[in-house]
C-alpha cells in the first residue's frame, strides 16, 4: 500500500468521494472542479508545483479553496506550500489531512489555520489497516462548512448574493446488483449472477516480463480469517456504455468489488511507509468509501511478482495493467447489461451556479513512482489500461477534472 495503507486513498475511494459528493449538493456552491496536484520529490519542483495551484485558483477566480492529501510526512511540504500559494493570492483555504499524533507537519506557515484532521484511531498513528484514516461525509462537511465561515468572514456580501443554475454536463451511473459470483470458463452476467472466466491468467501473465504468475480467487461475505499480501487497490467493477468521460451513460455493479494484492518472489511485500499484508480482518476497514461493504463479495486477484519488481515503477503498473486485463472481460459484459433492469439509475450533473460561491478542490496525489503513484483517463472507469501516471502526464503539474469527469472513474490510485 502506498506512503500509509490506513490514510492512502484507492481508487475506490476517488470514485465515490465524499467531498466532490458534497460540493456538488450544496445549492449555494458554484463547485469549479478538482484541481490534482502531483508530489515531486525535488524541492524547488514541490515549491513550483504549489506555486501553480496558487495562480489557477486565481485564473478560475475562486472565493476559496479546500486543499486534501492522503499522504504525510515530506508530503505535509506539498500540503504547506499549496495553502500558502492560495493565502498568498487572498483566497481563503481548508485544509484536509491525517495528522494525529504521528503526522505532525514538518513545516507550517501562517495560511493552516484551519486543519481538519481525518485521523479514526484513539492512539493517533498510521494502523496498515486499509481504510481506516480517510476522508468520509463528517470530514468533508467540516471542511466546507469551515471554508464557507471564512469566505462570508473575509467577503460578507457574498452571504446575500442571488444563486442560479446552468448544467454543464450530465452523467448517469446505472446501477445493477449482483449477489452470486463463481469461476467458470466463460465471462457471463446472468441475472444478478457474474460468472469470471478463470482461464488465460497465464497468457496475462505472459504480456509482463514483471510478472511471474497470477491468481484469481473470491472472498465471500463474512470470511475474513485468511492471510494475504500487500493490498495495491480496491477497486469498482464499472464500464463506459456511451459519451465522453463524465457525460453519456456508465454502468457499475453494486454486491462486487475488486482487490489486487501482490508479492515478490521471495516473499517481499510492497510497501511504503507500513505494510498492508497479515490477516484479512486485520488489515482491511470494510464499510468506507474505499473499502467494501461487509456484505460484499470481492474479486481477488493477486500478482506473484519477479524479484525485485515490487520495488519498481514497471512493476507495480504490471500488477495492475494485469488485473485490468482481467477485469476488461467482465467489463464487456457489464458494457452491455440492459438498462431497464437497472436497481438504480443516478443523473450526475456539472452545474455552473453564478451568484454561488466559487469552490475549488486542490488534491495533492501520489507522484514519486512505484507505489506512490496516481494514474489518470484510463480506458474505462476506475481502469488502469490506457492510463498515464502524473508524472508521465504532467511532471506532477495539475490535472483538472470536472467533478462528472472524477466520480466518472477518471483516476487510478496506484496504491
Amino acid at each position: 500500500m502506498g506512503i500509509g495503507p490506513s490514510s492512502k486513498e484507492t481508487t475506490l475511494h476517488h470514485f465515490r468521494d465524499p467531498l466532490t459528493e458534497l460540493l456538488c449538493q450544496d445549492k449555494s456552491l458554484d463547485f469549479l472542479g478538482v484541481l490534482f496536484q502531483g508530489t515531486p520529490e525535488n524541492y524547488a519542483h514541490k515549491q513550483f508545483v504549489a506555486g501553480r495551484s496558487g495562480v489557477y485558483a486565481e485564473m478560475m477566480r475562486a472565493d476559496g479553496a479546500i486543499v486534501e492529501i492522503d499522504s504525510w510526512g515530506n508530503s505535509h511540504v506539498d500540503f504547506a506550500a499549496a495553502i500558502q500559494a492560495l493565502g498568498e493570492r487572498n483566497i481563503p483555504v481548508v485544509g484536509l489531512s491525517f495528522v494525529g499524533n504521528q503526522a505532525a507537519f514538518v513545516v507550517t506557515n501562517q495560511y493552516m489555520d484551519c486543519i481538519v484532521d481525518f485521523n479514526k484511531t484513539s492512539l493517533g498513528i498510521e494502523t496498515c489497516m486499509v481504510g481506516q484514516n480517510t476522508v468520509d461525509e463528517l470530514d468533508a462537511r467540516k471542511a466546507v462548512a469551515l471554508l464557507k465561515h471564512k469566505i462570508f468572514k473575509k467577503f460578507p456580501r457574498k452571504a446575500d448574493a442571488p444563486v442560479t443554475e446552468k448544467i454543464l454536463r450530465k452523467l448517469r451511473l446505472n446501477t445493477y446488483r449482483i449477489q452470486e459470483v463463481q469461476l467458470a470458463g466463460r465471462t457471463e452476467i446472468q441475472g444478478k449472477r457474474l460468472l469470471l472466466d478463470q482461464g488465460g491468467l497465464d497468457e496475462i501473465a505472459a504480456h509482463y516480463p514483471e510478472i511471474a504468475a497470477i491468481k484469481l480467487s473470491l472472498i465471500q461475505p463474512g470470511a475474513d480469517n485468511f492471510f494475504i499480501n500487500s493490498i495495491l487497490d480496491f477497486s469498482p467493477l464499472a464500464a463506459k456504455v456511451s459519451g465522453f468521460p463524465g457525460e453519456g451513460v456508465s454502468n457499475v455493479l453494486d454486491g462486487v468489488k475488486v482487490m489486487l494484492t501482490a508479492v515478490e518472489i521471495g516473499g517481499f511485500q510492497p510497501a511504503n511507509i507500513g505494510s498492508s499484508e497479515g490477516m484479512f480482518r486485520e488489515r482491511v476497514c470494510l464499510g468506507r468509501r474505499g473499502t467494501p461493504d461487509s456484505g460484499e463479495i470481492i474479486i481477488h486477484c493477486d500478482v506473484l511478482l519477479a524479484e525485485g519488481e515490487g520495488r519498481t515503477r514497471t512493476g507495480i503498473f504490471a500488477a495492475h495493467h494485469a488485473c485490468d486485463e482481467l477485469l476488461q472481460r467482465a467489463r464487456f459484459a457489464v458494457k452491455g447489461m440492459d438498462a431497464a433492469l437497472a436497481v438504480h439509475k443516478q443523473d450526475f450533473y456539472d452545474i455552473a451556479r453564478p451568484g454561488g460561491l466559487r469552490v475549488l478542490v486542490v488534491k495533492l496525489v501520489s507522484g514519486l513512482g512505484c507505489m506512490y503513484d496516481t494514474a489518470f483517463f484510463p480506458d474505462e472507469p476506475a481502469g488502469c489500461l490506457g492510463s498515464r501516471s502524473v508524472m508521465e502526464l504532467s511532471n506532477n503539474i495539475q490535472i483538472p477534472l470536472t467533478p462528472n469527469e472524477y466520480r466518472d472513474g477518471m483516476l487510478h490510485s496506484l496504491c
